[in-house]
């Protein structure tokens, strides 16, 4: 071994896949206290694992793509061609979407929907560059892509926020920052937030400025979004003009409104592992009246414990949880959504929590 390479972690936290510089690609399941080589891909592969299936790996070298569904034992060479043999590669998996990767080269951008086994150019990127992801604009299920690359003719950093159909760029020609090819990617827990390694010069953090929402549909289906320099010189990044976390599909919280009693719907999900795992919530109010304030309060099963959360006050007592909301994430009108979580400690049981109440009032889960 002659450098760090590459590492993976399955979804699941249970394997890992290093692909180390001077030597071939490795894989363990005890937490790194043992090593087996992995078979059928090339030493000094770039790896990364599906964000969803905890079996399925992924890792490029030299041209071909190459796809492992036993948890990174065994890799197959993917039938797609016509990635560049040389140069700067990047690629990653979604969060949260089984078998979506999207790969960055320098003459342009891919993505897969089906793990790897066909490949669709993406229209309009001259250069790659780098791709990442970050949370979901309000409204949406597909998280937001970042990419820094050059796109119609224009070197940038560019978002998209319907999967990949539209992009608007989010700097200006007074914030370029040299290279950034190595890594751009969006943040999991605030929408806009986004974070661009550079040559030399550290890492960027772009925040919200309030300015624009997103990609601003134009009067003709067939025109594509600009990609003009935008003349705010103090601004990187230009994401969605407040911070809520759920789409309002129903009227604006009004000075009446309620934090008491609520109709409410629950979709838990989590990720585990031999100790641990990571929890979201999404909790949509299904009732008639708009809250100004809320507090969610379930069981966890036994053994179960929040060692960590975000977008809302967290505690604990015994098994019972409550998340009260963030100053920023109170409102929520009839129909609206606003999406929590928490990384966790268990001693065994990973069974999903229940009594799930909104300000006192039962939701339904699902």
């Amino acid at each position: 071994m002659t450098g760090g390479g590459t590492v993976a972690v399955s979804a699941d936290g249970g394997t890992i896949v290093w692909s180390p510089a001077g030597t071939g690609v490795h894989r363990s399941t005890t937490l790194g206290s043992s090593w087996t080589a992995s078979q059928g891909v090339p030493a000094g592969a770039r790896v990364e694992s599906d964000r969803v299936d905890a079996r399925t790996f992924y890792a490029f070298a030299e041209g071909r793509f190459h796809v492992s569904h036993d948890g990174g034992a065994t890799f197959t060479a993917s039938a797609e061609t016509g990635f560049p043999t040389t140069g700067n590669v990047r690629f990653g998996a979604v969060p949260g979407q089984r078998g979506h990767v999207w790969l960055a080269a320098e003459t342009g951008m891919w993505r897969s929907t089906d793990a790897g086994a066909s490949f669709t150019k993406v229209p309009g990127f001259e250069d790659g560059g780098a791709v990442g992801f970050g949370k979901a604009t309000p409204g949406a299920s597909y998280p937001a892509i970042y990419a820094t690359s050059r796109y119609e003719g224009v070197r940038g950093f560019f978002r998209s926020t319907d999967a990949g159909a539209t992009w608007v760029r989010i700097n200006d020609d007074e914030h370029r920052y040299a290279w950034t090819g190595s890594v751009i990617t969006g943040d999991p827990d605030v929408f806009g937030r986004v974070y661009v390694g550079t040559n030399g010069r550290g890492t960027v953090v772009g925040e919200p400025d309030g300015s624009t929402p997103g990609p601003t549909p134009t009067p003709t289906p067939t025109q594509t979004p600009t990609v003009s320099p935008t003349p705010t010189p103090t601004v990187t990044v230009t994401p969605t003009p407040t911070p809520t976390t759920g789409p309002t599909t129903g009227p604006t919280p009004t000075p009446t409104a309620t934090s008491g009693a609520a109709a409410c719907a629950v979709r838990y999900t989590a990720n585990s592992w031999s100790s641990g795992f990571t929890a979201t919530v999404r909790v949509t109010n299904t009732g008639r009246t708009a809250l100004s304030g809320w507090s969610l309060r379930f069981a966890l099963g036994g053994g179960q414990t929040v060692q960590q959360g975000w977008s809302a006050t967290w505690a604990q007592s015994g098994q019972t949880v409550t998340a009260t909301n963030a100053a920023w994430n109170g409102a929520l009108a009839p129909g609206a959504a606003v999406e929590i979580g928490f990384n966790g400690a268990h001693t065994g049981s990973t069974a999903a929590p229940t009594g799930f109440t909104l300000n006192g009032s039962p939701c339904t889960t699902g």
